[in-house]
């Protein structure tokens, strides 16, 4: 089972809606995939953090202007009677009091409605503010802990370790500028490839940062491994980078570089 079906039944899985078989999947899939676990984690904290929520309860206030009203009402209805229609009521006080009682109750589920509404919309925009409110906390935590558990990984001598903590920085949204520089360390220092590879990768997402394209094109002029060359030619010149075209003109004028690399400069040029 794949990530994106795993996670779009997350929620199910939660509340042990799955039939078997499918539980049975997910529950395989989380053993090995630590995203989904995370995300699982997530959705739980959320969910757990909406269920100890306090509702709002209306206040004695409400209930008294509410009754208020309806006498002030009743009043009117009462004093607009004239001595003609008084004098019909006695004449057919059965046909009057219906047609009162049909207009009190028509009132009543008028205001009841009227109130009700603004008691819901009350309850639901405290109950929005509330969770808006705890999902903010929500998402800063889980970057805190993102960022402790990336930071934790890179000291790792395994370079799967330091991949997985590229993949935890990818997933920050906003990474601040210590996560940024530390995957610039890796382009610039790490001694595995793959490593370095995977910190360009997530570093392009975050291109349009001042300080990454900085380093970008500094990190033209230094990387000779051919792979990482082409990922940084394309990077930048997806971006029209103007500082990035003598750094790549010096790549095809040097001997050492592959042609296959040097193919990947000359067409990036025409674009730029």
């Amino acid at each position: 089972m794949e990530c994106t079906e795993v996670q779009s039944r997350l929620i199910d899985y939660l509340d042990n809606r799955l039939q078997p078989a499918i539980r049975a999947e997910v529950d395989q899939h989380l053993l090995t995939c630590e995203k989904c676990k995370i995300d699982l984690e997530e959705i739980r904290v959320l969910f757990d953090t909406m269920e100890e929520s306090p509702l709002e309860n209306p206040s004695a206030a409400l209930r008294e202007n509410f009754n208020d009203m309806l006498q002030s009402e009743l009043n009117r209805l009462a004093a607009s009677n004239s001595p003609k229609e008084l004098s019909a009521k006695k004449t057919v006080p059965l046909q009057w009091s219906n047609y009162v009682m049909r207009v009190a109750a028509g009132f009543v589920i008028l205001i009841i409605g009227v109130v009700g509404g603004i008691m819901v919309g009350m309850n639901l925009k405290t109950r929005q503010d509330t969770s808006a409110k705890q999902i903010s906390h929500i998402d800063s935590t889980v970057k805190e802990m993102k960022e402790v558990m990336m930071f934790s990984l890179l000291k790792d001598e395994s370079a799967s370790q330091r991949i997985k903590a590229v993949n935890y920085a990818e997933e920050i949204a906003h990474p601040d500028q210590k996560v940024i520089n530390a995957l610039l360390n890796l382009l610039d220092h790490d001694k595995s490839v793959n490593v370095r590879l995977a910190s360009l990768y997530s570093l392009a997402k975050f291109a349009d940062y001042p300080v990454v394209r900085d380093s970008l094109v500094a990190a033209l002029q230094k990387q000779t491994e051919p792979i990482i060359q082409v990922v940084l030619i394309n990077t930048l010149a997806e971006r029209r980078e103007p500082r990035a075209v003598k750094p790549i003109q010096d790549i095809i004028s040097n001997e050492k570089t592959l042609k296959e690399v040097r193919d990947v400069a000359q067409k990036s040029l025409k674009i730029m």
